[in-house]
Parts: structure tokens; C-alpha cells; sequence
């Protein structure tokens, strides 16, 4: 086809597979890169708790820009904790960055932002997390992971082994987006270069005969440029292949093949949906919690000491002495948080027994966990039940998490308003954590929407005579 035609397809081409991506790889993408930011946070945590690894101190402090890749370079093997420690605590916290503010969009970005996604997926190969592997950063996560293993109860080697499969799975997801999104940049890199150069009247096309007298004269037309802009020369080469070479018919019609949208079609079966299974998955995503609950009710405990600590004048102890010398209760210490109420845009006081509410914390860790694993009876009692029963039992549990969420937002900061300048450093902050659980909640609500929707569909086709072939 000649110059004109191929610019107007590809023009169409390009607008069509920009909504696309937008619509529907993206979003895809960004799912699969929150997933992986509750995987790792996980593992984290894990290993934060077995004292396996060193955590950053200045972690909540580092200020994040842009996305770069923690360093792969060797280190000594004492200071395996230490180092890994610190290169993994800056993995989770970038793709934190990632999932709460970078814009995943067409727009936004470009290749040298795509290659910069690419060298952070690759800081950790998660399908092959062995202690043979080559590259550093794996290769000493994978020896932490495997002294983790030793002695680490049922459910959390399980939850260990699931957070490392889906991690795998989530950057093979990943990797698949970004490079059709690569193929993509640079193709609208070369149209935008076509636009701007080649449909320019100052570019003399009707003298140009060959792809090499082309590419001179839009290099001539780059250096009189103010604005910079890339120049990829294998790109340029591209271009005046498909305007000049003897192939460029076939050159033109492959460009246009990669840009078409490539919708997935599913094809009905006769197999009927598992949408017991479907709302049993629910459950398995809520049980993810349990980890980061536990690690929350340490870290609120010991800002509580830390706060209790400031308290700790003459008059206090001679309390404390006298409730002992007589032999009388602890009185509860009682702190007033503020909870946020979305719906009114204002914030409710309220008086929570601190003690109570951490031992609470706690028992809501080891629920999840004990929940999520499938081969406890308290899986197993769920598993049978009624699927409205697992239903009601799914509502709840969002509702309480939800609840929850809101009330160690505000004991987050409650602990760090409160508390004296002195001490503030001290506090341990929860703002990764909080994160961590609203993805959760938002996963497992989705879920449930989904689940939800499609019982809703068969009823109502169920209402109208028609039978789900």
C-alpha cells in the first residue's frame, strides 16, 4: 500500500490497541503487581520475624521517585542478612510505590520506564528460587527461604510455598503485558516519528528512492530539533524498510498484524462452574492476613510499651505499688482513637482497651491461618457447609476486616501523635502493613462481587425458563 494509506491504518491501529491496553492488559498488570506486592510483603515479614534478615530502619523514610532496581552486587556472606535484608525491604517497598502511586498507563509509559519495570522484575527470579541460582539477590534470598523452612509450622510453610508460586505466576503475567506493550511503544514510536518528520512539508519525500537516503534525511531533521527526543536507530532502519525496501509490502502488513487486539474469546462448556469453590477462594485470599496481623499486634505492642514507657512518673509508680501491695486488678489502659467515618467526612472518638484490642489482633491472625488451611477441621466444617452459609460467613468477615482496617488506622495514628518528640522514632509505623490489608480486602471483595453477580445471573435465568447449556 502506498505512504498515505499505510499512515491512516496505522493511525487506526494505533488509536485501537492504545484503548486496549488501557481497558484491559493494564489494568490486568497492575492486579498482577498488587498480588505480588502482598507475596513479598508476606515473605517479609516472615523472615523479619524468624530474625532471618535485618530490617531497613529507614524504610518508612526513603522517598520514592522513580523505580529502580536494588542492587545485585556481590557481597559477603556474613552480612547475608544484612544485605538481602535491606535489597528485599526496597524490592517490596518499590512495587509498593508501583501499586498505590505510580500511573500505570499507555501514556505514561514509555520504553526507558518499561525497561526499568523489566530490570525490577528481574531482582528476584521467582521461578527459579534456588540456591544454585546465579544471580546474587536470588540466590541469597533462596538460602533465607530455606532456613525459614526448618521448623516452620503447617500452615505458614504452606502460606510460604503459595506466596512463592504466585509471585512466579504474577511476573510470568507480568512479563507477558510488558512485552506487547514494548512491541506496542515501538510501533507508536515510529508513527509519531512519521507524523512528525516524514509527513512534515519540509521532508522531502518525492527525491528519497532508497531506505538509506531516508534515514539521512530525518537525521538531519533530528539534529535541527530543540526538543529532545530519542533517537533509536533500529527503529529509524524500520521505517524506511517498510517506506523503501522491496519487502515493504510485507513489512507493512506484519507491523499492522502486531497491532491488532487479540481478544481472548472463552468458549462455553458443558462443565458446570464451581461456585462453591469460587466463594471457598474468597477465604483462601482473607487468610493471606494472618502474617501481617501477627506482625501488626507486635508492632502495636511495642508501641505501646514505648508510649506507656513516657508515662512512667513518680505518682504512676507509686500506684503500680500500691495496686500490687494490695493485691488489685491492673486498671485497662484506655486510649481514645479517632475513627474515620467516610460516609460523614469526619472522625468518631472512641475508647478502645488497648491490651484487648491487640489479644484480639492476634486471635484474628491465628483464625485466618487456621481457616486457610485446607486440611484443618475448621476448613473442612466450612467446606461443607451450605454455600449461602459460607456466603454469610464471607460478608461477616470482610465487614470485621474492614472495621479492623479503620481501627489500625487510627491506633497508627493515634500512637504517632501521642507519643513525646523523643520517643516518636521509636514507634513502629504501620502504613506498609495497612496497605498490604486494604489490597486484601479489595481482592477478596472483588471476588465476592464476581461470585455474587454470577448466582445472581443463574437465578434470573433460572426465572425465565432458560436453562444454562
Amino acid at each position: 500500500m502506498d505512504r498515505i494509506e499505510f499512515v491512516e491504518a496505522l493511525k487506526n491501529s494505533i488509536a485501537e490497541k492504545s484503548a486496549w491496553l488501557n481497558s484491559t492488559e493494564l489494568p490486568k498488570m497492575l492486579e498482577s503487581y498488587r498480588l505480588l506486592h502482598t507475596c513479598v510483603h508476606n515473605l517479609y515479614d516472615m523472615l523479619v520475624k524468624r530474625a532471618l534478615i535485618t530490617p531497613d530502619p529507614y524504610k518508612l523514610e526513603k522517598k520514592i521517585s522513580t523505580i529502580q532496581a536494588p542492587s545485585d552486587s556481590p557481597y559477603i556472606e556474613s552480612e547475608r542478612a544484612l544485605v538481602i535484608g535491606s535489597r528485599f525491604s526496597d524490592y517490596e517497598t518499590m512495587l509498593d510505590f508501583i501499586c498505590t502511586y505510580f500511573k500505570i498507563s499507555v501514556e505514561n509509559l514509555d520504553l526507558p520506564k518499561i525497561k526499568k519495570l523489566s530490570e525490577l522484575n528481574n531482582s528476584f527470579q521467582w521461578a527459579n528460587m534456588s540456591m544454585n541460582n546465579t544471580k546474587t539477590n536470588t540466590r541469597g534470598l533462596a538460602v533465607l527461604l530455606n532456613e525459614a523452612r526448618q521448623n516452620l509450622p503447617a500452615i505458614s510453610l504452606s502460606l510460604l510455598n503459595d506466596s512463592l508460586s504466585k509471585s512466579s505466576q504474577c511476573i510470568t503475567e507480568i512479563t507477558r503485558i510488558l512485552k506487547d506493550l514494548t512491541d506496542f511503544k515501538r510501533e507508536e514510536y515510529k508513527f509519531k516519528i512519521r507524523l512528525d518528520f516524514l509527513q512534515n512539508p519540509k521532508f522531502p519525500y518525492d527525491s528519497i528512492h532508497t531506505p538509506a537516503e531516508e534515514i539521512s534525511e530525518i537525521k538531519k531533521m533530528f539534529s535541527a530539533l530543540q526538543e529532545k527526543i530519542p533517537f533509536y536507530s533500529e527503529l529509524i532502519n524500520q521505517i524506511s524498510e517498510e517506506d523503501f525496501s522491496e519487502e515493504k509490502d510485507a513489512l507493512q502488513l506484519k507491523t499492522l498484524e502486531l497491532l491488532k487486539v487479540r481478544e481472548t474469546k472463552v468458549e462455553k462448556t458443558k462443565e458446570s462452574v464451581n461456585t462453591k469453590g469460587a466463594i471457598l477462594d474468597t477465604i483462601h485470599i482473607l487468610s493471606t492476613l494472618s502474617p501481617t496481623y501477627s506482625l501488626i499486634a507486635e508492632k502495636l505492642s511495642e508501641n505501646c510499651k514505648i508510649l506507656e514507657g513516657t508515662k512512667n512518673t513518680l505518682m504512676n509508680r507509686i500506684k503500680r505499688f500500691l495496686r500490687k501491695a494490695f493485691n488489685m486488678k491492673e486498671k485497662p489502659i484506655i486510649y481514645r482513637f479517632l475513627i474515620e467515618d467516610k460516609q460523614k467526612m469526619t472522625k468518631v472518638p472512641r475508647d478502645v482497651d488497648i491490651s484487648f484490642f491487640i489479644s484480639g489482633i492476634e486471635r484474628k491472625s491465628h483464625f485466618l491461618g487456621v481457616i486457610g488451611n485446607a486440611a484443618s477441621p475448621e476448613h473442612k466444617k466450612i467446606a461443607s457447609s451450605a454455600e449461602d452459609a459460607i456466603l454469610q460467613f464471607v460478608n461477616k468477615q470482610i465487614s470485621d476486616n474492614k472495621e479492623t482496617l479503620a481501627l489500625l488506622t487510627a491506633a497508627d495514628d493515634y500512637f504517632k501523635t501521642t507519643v513525646n518528640a523523643a520517643s516518636r522514632s521509636k514507634i513502629k509505623g504501620l502504613k506498609i502493613d495497612l496497605v498490604t490489608v486494604n489490597n486484601v480486602l479489595v481482592k477478596a471483595n472483588k471476588k465476592r462481587a464476581e461470585y455474587v453477580a454470577y448466582i445472581e445471573e443463574i437465578n434470573q435465568m433460572k426465572k425465565l425458563g432458560i436453562k444454562d447449556e
